[in-house]
């Protein structure tokens, strides 16, 4: 504690373990990710994000490059920095999003800084910005075209503004909290619940009262946020949503992965070709007369989620065995059984720690730290019911040590502040 005491009492402290959290894990993205990749099967953009800020920039077009049929299946946030980052770069691709990623992991690193310094003392943010840069787990998604570190960033920018709102609550500070909100919903659907629940959580006495204006201008702002590419899908597709056609394979792949769980544990990549086998095998969809393509993609999506709906209601065991499963595959379920036990080593000490401060410092949670247990827990719950992956874990972390950290702090300190 000495230690940590004198590096949190220099000048810039935070600034200086993000560039460190930067450089490292461009080092990590641009020198060793080439070489171990392909070895280790880390494909660079499973998720075909790339072709969509390609569309962007060279099509103009939220599109799958190079066709130029429209698409509505992901957000749009993270293929608009893609296609931002190609069109200043030049098209350097990949590296200049690996560029950018690691510089948003050096951010994120700071706000956990000034997360924890906040909420307990700076010390106490030098070890948890310091734990978050040198963690091998964050460090592993900045080298990979996946929307997790845009993800991390948000989510931490969000307990972040949470804190400050709740220290200090003013009508800018409730934008910059439902500005947040509306970017990360327009980054994946998942966070679209948050739109009602932080401004709820808000309202709820942690902490200094917030008005109910006040709470009903973060939310305003959010939905403003999220209003015109949610418009967008529904003339495109006739479902008003942030995203269209891929929660319904989502969901249904959650259940798939569960059933036959089983058969390949903890190894996507097994069970992955299993569960769009059994996808294929109930394709029977009537379509619309007349439907477009990217429609066509939308009723066999609708058809999937109501199928894998359909079996969560009428097997309400399967329904909680799957929330069971998923508690744990949360924080553990990678592409093989080999990277699921590397993931556990990193995700489940860093769980029982954070447990360990709910359980010894209850007392704590009355402040404004109480707000941001509350949407961890809440962004947990969110994913039990459909797909749980360790991936999906990421986005906690940070949030996660700038609150663990608090166990050794002296107690009552947040009580004092806010």
């Amino acid at each position: 504690m000495n230690f940590l005491r004198r590096l949190g009492g220099l000048r810039g402290v935070g600034w200086y373990i993000g560039l460190a959290g930067a450089a490292v894990s461009l080092a990590f993205a641009l020198c060793i990710y080439p070489a171990i990749g392909d070895y280790h099967h880390a494909v660079l953009d499973p998720d075909l994000h790339g072709p969509l800020g390609f569309g962007i920039w060279k099509n103009h077009s939220f599109s799958y490059y190079p066709s130029t049929e429209s698409s509505s299946a992901r957000g749009p946030l993270y293929p608009l920095l893609i296609a931002g980052t190609l069109a200043v770069s030049g098209g350097w691709w990949p590296a200049s999003v690996q560029l950018v990623q690691c510089v948003l992991f050096g951010l994120t690193c700071v706000i956990v800084f000034w997360t924890a310094k906040a909420l307990w003392n700076a010390q106490l943010a030098v070890l948890a910005a310091g734990l978050c840069a040198i963690d091998p787990f964050l460090i592993w998604y900045t080298s990979r075209i996946w929307v997790e570190p845009l993800m991390m960033f948000l989510f931490t920018a969000l307990i972040a503004a949470v804190v400050q709102f709740k220290q200090g609550p003013t009508r800018g500070a409730a934008l910059l909290v439902g500005l947040i909100v509306g970017l990360s919903v327009m980054a994946k659907s998942v966070y679209t619940p948050f739109l009602v629940l932080v401004p709820l959580l808000l309202s709820l006495p942690f902490g200094k009262r917030v008005s109910p204006l006040l709470a009903l201008l973060v939310l305003l702002s959010g939905v403003l946020v999220v209003m015109p590419w949610t418009i967008r899908n529904g003339l495109l597709t006739g479902v008003f949503a942030p995203e269209v056609g891929n929660t319904g394979f989502t969901l249904h792949q959650g259940n798939d992965f569960v059933e036959d769980f089983n058969r390949a544990p903890f190894s996507v990549s097994a069970l992955y070709p299993l569960s769009v086998a059994r996808m294929r095998e109930e394709e029977d969809v009537d379509f619309t007369p007349g439907s477009s393509e990217l429609q066509k993609h939308v009723q066999l999506d609708d058809a999937r989620r109501h199928t894998a709906i359909q079996k969560l209601v009428d097997s309400p065991s399967f329904f909680i065995k799957k929330i069971s499963y998923d508690l744990l595959l949360f924080w553990t379920f990678g592409d093989t059984a080999g990277k699921s036990l590397a993931v556990a080593l990193f995700q489940l000490p860093l769980l029982a720690w954070f447990c360990a401060f709910l359980v010894t410092r209850r007392s704590e949670l009355k402040g404004s730290v109480g707000i941001c247990v509350c949407l961890i827990v809440l962004y947990y719950f969110a994913h039990l019911p459909t797909i749980a992956l360790a991936r999906y874990s990421v986005v906690l972390v940070p949030g996660m040590l700038a609150v663990a950290v608090g166990i050794f702090a002296p107690r009552g300190l947040t009580r004092l502040r806010t």
